[in-house]
């Protein structure tokens, strides 16, 4: 009988905790916000594809709000 092969520890959650969703995840997977420096999992930021920049959710809509006043 076959046996069952662990999980690669990027996809086995992890010691870190997403700051927003609460998600598990190791640290090599996480993301930084650029305005706030927050620890966030790669599910709650947005990279800008021109400039490279990493927002959390909460930070991009706090520029949306402020760009379009």
């Amino acid at each position: 009988m076959a046996t069952k092969k662990p999980l690669p520890y990027w996809l086995d959650g992890g010691p870190e905790t997403c700051a927003l969703c609460g998600h598990t995840h190791v640290l090599q997977a996480q993301r930084r916000c650029a305005a706030c420096d927050r620890p966030n999992c790669e599910h709650c930021v947005t990279v800008n594809r021109e400039t490279g920049e990493v927002l959390c959710h909460e930070c991009l809509e706090a520029a949306g709000t402020e760009e379009n006043a």
